[in-house]
């Protein structure tokens, strides 16, 4: 039989796992004639405290040489609020497809150990044949 030793843990750990940091929508893909290529992604604070988050380009993603900007790139947060944050895909030549994953997470302090975060993938192309 299961001791409430061994289920209040439990309950606490699930209760704090639901919320988490949210970026939507976690997949989107786009064409475009010119050389960039922009994407609007929501963020959303789900706490009841203002927090602090971050939106990154993914270090899995392979190297790009800074022709990813996000807008903000920090953004301090009301409690259970939504913004939107602008991705924009540079430099793309005619024919080309980049593919990012742009994740976000709460800005924690040093002594927390486990990170949660959430990713989109991106997927922009430049219509056109490479000459």
């Amino acid at each position: 039989m299961f001791g409430l030793r061994v289920i209040a843990p439990l309950l606490l750990v699930t209760s704090t796992a639901a919320l988490a940091v949210g970026l939507g929508p976690l997949e989107k893909s786009g064409v475009t004639a010119t050389e960039a290529k922009g994407f609007y992604l929501t963020l959303t604070n789900p706490y009841k405290q203002p927090f602090r988050f971050r939106t990154f380009v993914d270090e899995e993603t392979p190297a790009l040489d800074g022709r990813v900007r996000i807008f903000p790139e920090v953004a301090l947060m009301a409690p259970e609020s939504n913004r939107k944050v602008l991705v924009v895909v540079r430099d793309l030549v005619p024919g080309e497809q980049v593919d990012v994953r742009v994740c976000a997470e709460r800005i924690e302090n040093k002594e927390v150990v486990v990170h949660a975060r959430v990713c989109s993938k991106l997927s922009a192309r430049r219509v056109g044949t490479v000459r």
